[in-house]
């Protein structure tokens, strides 16, 4: 990971410490992040909203702004959003902007007193959490309204839902057979798939109401706190949705943890968001390994993983 791009004095100035130790801990495609610690040992964590150059495809589909809303303004109001709800979050302690040689947004949050599911998962017994992250889902699932998008969006989208992530999907095919022979083999088949969905989804009326929904509440998004607890990380993507995508990924992410879905979920959609997620996964993957690094071990078993899945058709 680069060296942080927010000079060290400011670092020290904005949180008031003599001395500390910066520790990077992920860089994504719209942010990085950062563990600021103090001679005392408190953690502070540091956000830098600035995309990197990892030389990926980029994609541009119309409504990809709606399915992946990201950066330092959403980060805000949405933060403060799940925070009226009850949703667990972590607080905001200052936020910047850096006018250097390179612009970007910053802000100081909370340190998470706990683990990620991700790593509880490992040991912990998974029963004892079941509960506890459906509640808190549902608090998300609660609040309702009758257009998708995420919530600073203020007007309606003409399309459906399954419209937009269906022209993202065929675009982020596209993007992974060009650049994997394999998954070119599958290309016809997948899109048949697709296909299939959108005609049984042509016949269907368009939902009263959106549930908000996180978008990406994956195990490594998701943290046991010391206080037993569910908090919530990484909720730029927050919208309003069919809630569908949501159990979609949950199913996928969590498949030894179950999870209860309402009665009136859509099998059909279900199915459908799953399909979706393993194709963008599966672009993601190959564009790493063929632009990044070829050597990447998680990008080697997701590819993998999603070549298997696509190949099996629905599940």
């Amino acid at each position: 990971m680069n060296l942080c791009e927010l000079p060290h004095p400011i670092i020290q100035a904005d949180l008031n410490l003599s001395r500390f130790a910066l520790t990077g801990i992920s860089s994504g495609i719209s942010k990085k992040v950062y563990a600021v610690t103090g001679e005392d040992g408190h953690k502070t964590i540091l956000y830098i909203w600035q995309k990197p150059f990892l030389g990926l495809s980029e994609a541009r589909t119309e409504g990809l702004y709606y399915l992946h809303a990201e950066g330092f303004e959403y980060f805000c109001y949405n933060t403060q959003l799940l925070t009226d709800v009850g949703i667990r979050v972590p607080k905001i302690i200052k936020t910047g902007h850096f006018s250097g040689d390179m612009k970007f947004d910053y802000a100081y949050v909370e340190c998470f007193d706990g683990v990620s599911l991700q790593e509880y998962l490992q040991y912990g017994n998974v029963k004892d959490i079941t509960g506890r992250l459906a509640v808190e889902l549902n608090k998300f699932y609660a609040c309702r309204r009758d257009y998708y998008g995420p919530p600073l969006l203020t007007a309606a989208y003409s399309k459906t839902c399954q419209l937009l992530c269906y022209e993202h999907a065929v675009e982020e095919l596209e993007i992974a057979c060009s650049l994997d022979s394999e998954a070119n083999r599958l290309k016809n088949l997948v899109l048949q798939q697709l296909n299939n969905f959108m005609v049984h989804f042509a016949c269907q009326t368009k939902p009263f109401s959106y549930a908000l929904i996180h978008g990406e509440a994956t195990p490594a998004h998701a943290w046991l706190l010391a206080d037993g607890t569910i908090g919530f990380i990484d909720i730029e993507g927050i919208k309003f949705f069919d809630i569908e995508f949501e159990y979609a990924l949950l199913d996928m992410m969590y498949e030894y943890l179950r999870i209860n879905k309402p009665k009136s979920y859509d099998r059909h959609k279900l199915l459908f968001y799953k399909l979706y997620h393993r194709i963008c996964w599966l672009s993601v993957a190959v564009d790493y390994l063929r632009n990044v690094d070829a050597a990447n071990k998680f990008f080697i078993k997701l590819r993998r993983m999603t070549l298997r899945d696509l190949s099996r058709g629905d599940r």
